[in-house]
């Protein structure tokens, strides 16, 4: 719950400005637009193997940090790589 109490010789306009900006730093704007809409719930199998990429796209993380070439590129690259071979 945002709360903004007004200061003294403050303005409206200026107590709105900063109550719009409170709310959108808390980020409540964006979750009530979420939840607006139901998203349906993965079925088993996309879930079983959305964790088994994301195993697999930690481990690739850790080795290209330890070999030093960690870059988008590179990350994007073998990530297509390892889902080719995955087959997923």
């Amino acid at each position: 719950m945002v709360e903004v109490k007004r200061k003294p010789n403050e303005s409206v306009g200026s107590l709105m400005r900063r109550f719009n900006r409170f709310v959108q730093q808390s980020g409540v704007l964006l979750k009530a637009k979420k939840d607006q809409h139901r998203q349906k719930k993965m079925n088993e199998r996309k879930e079983k193997n959305a964790a088994i990429m994301g195993m697999h796209l930690g481990e690739l993380r850790k080795r290209l940090t330890k070999l030093g070439k960690y870059d988008d590129e590179t990350f994007e690259e073998e990530k297509r790589k390892m889902k080719q071979k995955l087959g997923l």
